[in-house]
């Protein structure tokens, strides 16, 4: 008997480097499937989907914003927003916004989530430089 792979759904940002003889590639575990999802949603600017103009985020708005308190508040809310809404069984619990000296012009979301199996929760972390 062969034994045959699960997928769950197509991996985020694309790429085909796959040699199962599919034209993207696939995420293999259900964590990788919950990262490609947040990050569709995040990275997806709104009014962009033809069907769903409300599916993703508008964090491009922000980008001449200061960088303050208020501004960062604002960016958490619409990530927040955006991934309870379109990420089923995911809860974001914390983001935290850094922007490293080093990298004078770099911002980094540093996002811990909780995803619900059944009746098991799963804390993760991912760091999503923008």
């Amino acid at each position: 008997m062969a034994n045959r792979k699960q997928y769950y759904g197509i991996k985020f940002p694309f790429t085909s480097n796959n040699l199962d003889g599919f034209f993207l590639d696939l995420n293999e575990k259900i964590e990788d499937k919950v990262v490609s999802e947040i990050l569709h949603v995040i990275l997806t600017p709104k009014r962009s989907r033809i069907r769903k103009p409300e599916f993703g985020t508008d964090l491009a708005k922000y980008i001449f914003e200061p960088s303050d308190d208020r501004t960062w508040g604002d960016v958490k809310e619409e990530v927040m927003k955006a991934v309870s809404t379109y990420v089923a069984n995911t809860t974001l619990t914390n983001i935290e916004i850094v922007s490293p000296p080093e990298e004078e012009h770099s911002i980094y979301l540093d996002m811990r989530y909780k995803v619900t199996k059944g009746n098991k929760e799963e804390t993760n972390r991912m760091v999503v430089k923008l």
